[in-house]
C-alpha cells in the first residue's frame, strides 16, 4: 500500500505557492516553467495551512556545510498537485 504523505508547498517570492517535497533537510520546489528549486529547512518557516505543509522563505542564509549538498530531487511526478 502506498504511504500518503501531506501534501507540501513552498511560499517563493516570485513563483507564490509552488508544489514541494521535503527529503532528509532539503526542500524541493516545482516552478511552474519546470526548473526544480532546491533549498534548506534552515531558509525557511514551515507550518501547516489547512492540512498541507508550507515552507516559506525567510532569506535566512543555508548552512555553510550545505555547499556539498548532493541530495538527489525528486521525480516531478512526486510533486503534489495544489488545488
Amino acid at each position: 500500500m502506498l504511504d500518503k504523505r501531506q501534501p507540501e508547498a513552498m511560499v517563493h517570492p516570485e513563483h507564490g505557492r509552488i508544489p514541494a517535497v521535503k527529503v532528509l533537510e532539503c526542500v524541493f520546489a516545482l516552478t511552474p516553467d519546470g526548473p526544480i528549486l532546491h533549498h534548506h529547512l534552515e531558509e525557511m518557516d514551515v507550518s501547516e495551512v489547512s492540512g498541507v505543509t508550507v515552507y516559506t522563505i525567510t532569506g535566512r542564509q543555508p548552512n555553510a556545510e550545505r555547499s556539498r549538498c548532493q541530495i538527489i530531487p525528486p521525480l516531478v511526478p512526486a510533486f503534489p498537485e495544489l488545488g
